[in-house]
């Protein structure tokens, strides 16, 4: 029978379970960052022939504590690597074969077997082999070299500046004055060659006895058909590490946490946020997350998710640190794979291991006081935990009422995730080039279903597929603007108006703004006023998706926007993006983002701008306005509404181009005091050659400075 201290802690364990879960740590929201994490990597290979994985705390595991960083593989096409007796063949790959002897469990060289010269594999294969004896092997060193001088010279992110450094095989951008960011974000970037097969030694785990039945054979199954690669990184401790690479299961372990329990996950989230805020420190050379990782795949196999229950987190989390000090005592954690590596090999001298074991002891002593204490990792916002004042059974009283608001509001954080992440989708859209065919069969494979996971989720397959169309529109539209017979040019005209108006049901209203855009641009002014109208008279509450904007729910009613506290709404909500136009469609958009694309193409900035989809309508009624000759008071009523929204996007992105969309609007109203103005305030917010309103400013003054020197000329004569 339960004590009377048992059933507190039970029942504090599931007070701490419940404020996880309010701040985001569950499975159900988990799940969509795989569904993005799935859906983007499919894109990225369909569209552009590149093999990318999102693996770590913030990309593919949603777990967005203090110190987390993005983690992406970039896979190196052309080139793979085979079992020492394996006989694969192929005329357009490199062929390397894994060579384990004078190699330490969990790395191997890479033997040159066969090259051909009709592989993709950049850089020249030539300048990274190097000989040992009378065999050639590829350098892992000479490839990371060059694999950072890749990634460092063509990084382009235009919200925020980047540091880079190199630690194992990863070149590491720390992005920094990312608005409305306070702390640095660590973007992982490594490269990996894939194998044919997994290694011999890891089968082992394929086939390894599991009593507790975790993970299920259905998972098992699935990791096996998943590939591994080798990473550029050796042992550091061998004379011939510069040759070796590190066995990677990147697709294994992503997906035995994305096939955690809620407890499970939030066990993992505690255990990392503890390490972090009292143990990492202590060697942050030799200890790492991922260790913590690994720990609790063992704990999870040795018992059994049964044992991850709500009332027993707490004790979990014992078991996982009590764990934790028998292997740091013994200097011994098995990879959980490839269990003969050991993660903890030739680390931590014994002063420090009595160190981390006496800290972990200061933890068991009371593991939720531990929690507290490292509240500010794990949690965004404190208010819970902020409640306990020393006494447990008070703070369990005091909290019991605003969690259970709080997890009343968990379905709206799915559904805003769900809506982030599927406008993240769409922005990897965007880079695509001319190409139709590849985007053609893109939609025409996620309207039939095929070859994409039963994990990605339909909204979000939905969203992808009819963007990608309204991307499909515009390339249409660019294309009938070249030389081509009338025929050829109506054919792609009726091809964009039919991918613009399936993409008006992509959200609330943002879709049936490129269709009013296509309206305008064949001067159908007034097929554009009847889309707009309806918008701008009323919507229902929308969430805002994009980045333009700190500001997440509005709604526009008789021809105002209105801010809504999401917490009050008890109606659906729908959803609303960021329009997104790439630079290669400066036929399309009108005048003002002309020049915004043309200087995106001649300053080799990103692929395309943003516009919020509410500047965006403000600005298409006033065009719309001012082409039919609307009055002068009905204009300014508009663009006192665009400037005022404008101002109350603070913290966002792109502001710069509303400023310079709002400038032109002033310009063609001939109030051009105002357009300078306006201008300078955008150069404000971006001050540099690659904001289009330094060469608006040298127009209006060159016009300023022309009618006085006409003036002053008529005076002289």
């Amino acid at each position: 029978m339960d004590t009377e201290a048992d059933l507190d802690q039970n029942r504090l364990s599931e007070v701490v379970s419940d404020i996880l879960k309010c701040e985001g740590f569950f499975m159900e929201h988990i799940h969509v960052f795989r569904s993005e994490c799935l859906l983007s990597e499919k894109i990225a290979k369909d569209l552009f022939g590149i093999t990318e994985i999102k693996c770590g705390s913030m990309m593919a595991e949603g777990s967005h504590i203090l110190g987390s960083d993005m983690d992406i593989m970039h896979v190196s096409p052309g080139i793979i690597a085979v079992n020492g007796d394996c006989n694969f063949f192929d005329e357009k790959m490199h062929i390397l074969k894994e060579e384990m002897d004078k190699c330490l469990p969990g790395y191997t060289r890479l033997l040159v077997h066969r090259l051909n010269p009709k592989s993709h594999f950049l850089p020249d294969i030539q300048t990274i082999i190097k000989k040992d004896g009378n065999s050639l092997y590829l350098s892992s060193e000479e490839y990371l070299k060059i694999f950072k001088n890749v990634r460092t010279k063509s990084w382009t992110f235009p919200y925020a500046n980047a540091n880079f450094y190199s630690h194992g095989p990863c070149t590491t951008a720390s992005i920094y004055n990312l608005k409305g960011i306070s702390f640095n974000i660590e973007y992982d970037m490594t490269c990996g060659i894939k194998c044919h097969s997994w290694p011999v030694a890891a089968t082992e785990w394929l086939h390894r006895p599991r009593l507790m039945g975790w993970p299920s054979i259905d998972i098992v199954e699935k990791i096996a058909s998943f590939p591994v690669h080798v990473m550029p990184v050796g042992d550091p401790k061998s004379e011939i590490s510069s040759m070796q690479w590190r066995f990677a299961f990147s697709y294994a372990e992503r997906e035995l946490i994305w096939n955690f329990s809620d407890i499970q996950f939030q066990s993992y989230i505690l255990l990392k946020s503890i390490f972090k805020g009292k143990i990492e420190a202590l060697s942050p050379n030799e200890l790492s997350g991922y260790q913590m990782k690994t720990l609790l795949f063992w704990i999870s196999e040795e018992y059994g998710v049964k044992i991850f229950t709500k009332e027993n987190l707490l004790h979990c989390l014992e078991i996982c640190f009590d764990r934790l000090k028998h292997h740091i005592s013994h200097s011994s954690l098995p990879h959980y794979i490839l269990r003969d590596r050991n993660l903890l090999e030739a680390k931590l001298d014994m002063k420090t291991r009595n160190r981390i074991v006496d800290e972990i002891t200061k933890i068991l002593a009371d593991i939720f006081v531990s929690i507290f204490e490292c509240r500010h990792i794990v949690l965004r916002s404190s208010k819970y935990l902020n409640a306990y004042k020393g006494s447990k059974t008070q703070f369990i009283s005091r909290v019991m009422t605003p969690l259970v608001f709080g997890l009343m509001k968990c379905p709206k954080t799915v559904t805003l995730q769900i809506f982030l992440e599927s406008f993240k989708v769409c922005t990897g859209i965007t880079f695509l080039t001319n190409n139709f065919e590849e985007l053609r069969t893109l939609i025409e494979e996620i309207h039939s279903g095929k070859n994409f996971s039963v994990d990605i989720l339909p909204y979000m397959l939905k969203t992808a597929k009819l963007f990608a169309g309204i991307q499909l529109g515009m390339m249409f539209y660019e294309d009938s603007i070249d030389d081509k017979a009338p025929e050829q040019i109506n054919i792609l005209l009726g091809a964009a108006d039919l991918a613009f108006k399936m993409g008006t049901d992509l959200d609330e209203f943002s879709g049936k703004l490129y269709f009013a855009t296509f309206a305008l641009s064949n001067n159908k002014i007034d097929c554009a006023l009847s889309i707009l109208f309806p918008i701008m008279c009323n919507t229902k509450p929308f969430i805002y998706s994009g980045w333009c904007s700190k500001k997440k729910v509005l709604q526009f009613s008789n021809n105002e926007i209105h801010y809504i506290d999401y917490d009050t709404i008890d109606e659906k909500v729908s959803n609303c993006n960021d329009i997104v136009f790439p630079k290669t469609v400066v036929h399309f958009v009108p005048e003002p983002i002309k020049y915004e694309l043309f200087l995106q193409q001649c300053t080799k900035q990103w692929q395309f701008c943003l516009y919020h989809p509410v500047v965006y309508a403000f600005f298409l009624m006033f065009e719309i306005t001012r082409k039919i000759n609307g009055p002068m008071i009905v204009q300014n009523e508009i663009l006192g509404k665009l400037s005022t929204f404008i101002e109350d996007c603070k913290g966002g992105y792109e502001r710069h181009r509303a400023y310079n969309l709002l400038g032109s609007c002033y310009y063609k109203c001939g109030r051009k005091d105002e357009a300078i103005d306006i201008y300078c305030r955008s150069l404000q917010e971006q001050s540099d050659n690659k904001n289009v309103a330094i060469y608006h400013l040298c127009i209006l003054l060159l016009e300023k400075i022309t009618s006085k020197t006409s003036v002053l000329y008529s005076r002289t004569q």
